[in-house]
C-alpha cells in the first residue's frame, strides 16, 4: 500500500525484544523508515525502567519476554499513573498467533499484533495504521486501551438497548471514515 511521505524522524520508539537478532532486524527496519534509533530493552523490567524515565511515542514489543508476558507490560503501560504515556500505540510481535496469545495482547490494550517474521512493509503499514486511524481510548475498569471494535454496525438484532446508542439504523446509513468501504464511498462522490 502506497503511503504519502511521512516524517517519522522524531518518533521516540521503545523496542522490547529478548532476541538480539530480531532486535537488530527491527532497528534496521525503523532506521529504514528514517526513524531515530529506538531505545532497545531485552526485558519487561528494563522497559518499565526506561518508560518511567523517558517518554516514548510508540512501543513495539515481543509477546513473550523473559521476565513477563506482553499483557503484563501492556497493562502496566495503560495504568492511569502513566499519564500521557498510557495512550501510546503498542504493537506486539509474536512468532505464534494462536487465538489465546492474540486475544491476551488485545485484551490487555495492544493496538495490533504482528506475526514474526515481520516484513518491513508489514511493520511500516501497521505503524502508519496506528498513527492515522483514530480509535477512541476506552477506560472501562476491566479494559483499558484502544477501542477493539473496527466496524460501526447496528446491533445484530437491531435492538438498541442504551440511551446513547443513537438512532436505529443510523450506523448503517453512513459508513465511517475508518473503514475501507467509507474511503471507497468518499472517493466515488
Amino acid at each position: 500500500m502506497a503511503h504519502p511521505r511521512v516524517n517519522l524522524k522524531s518518533v521516540a520508539t521503545l523496542l522490547v525484544d529478548s532476541d538480539r537478532f530480531t532486535r537488530g532486524l527491527i532497528v534496521q527496519m525503523l532506521r529504514g523508515f528514517r526513524m531515530d534509533a529506538p531505545v532497545v530493552c531485552d526485558t519487561g523490567t528494563a522497559a518499565k525502567a526506561e518508560m518511567a524515565q523517558h517518554p516514548v511515542d510508540l512501543c513495539i514489543m515481543e509477546s513473550v519476554l523473559p521476565d513477563m508476558g506482553s499483557p503484563e507490560l501492556i497493562s502496566w503501560i495503560r495504568r492511569p499513573e502513566m499519564g500521557v504515556t498510557r495512550f501510546i500505540p503498542v504493537i506486539v510481535l509474536s512468532g505464534y498467533t494462536q487465538h489465546r496469545i492474540v486475544a491476551a495482547a488485545r485484551d490487555a490494550g495492544a493496538n495490533t499484533v504482528l506475526k514474526k517474521p515481520v516484513s518491513p512493509q508489514a511493520l511500516f503499514d501497521r505503524i502508519m495504521w496506528v498513527a492515522r486511524v483514530p480509535r477512541p481510548f476506552i477506560d472501562a475498569g476491566c479494559y483499558v486501551g484502544p477501542d477493539r471494535r473496527f466496524k460501526a454496525e447496528d446491533p445484530p438484532d437491531r435492538n438498541y438497548k442504551r440511551a446513547d446508542d443513537g438512532t436505529p439504523g443510523a450506523m448503517s446509513e453512513e459508513p465511517t471514515s475508518n473503514t475501507p468501504t467509507a474511503a471507497a464511498a468518499k472517493g466515488a462522490q
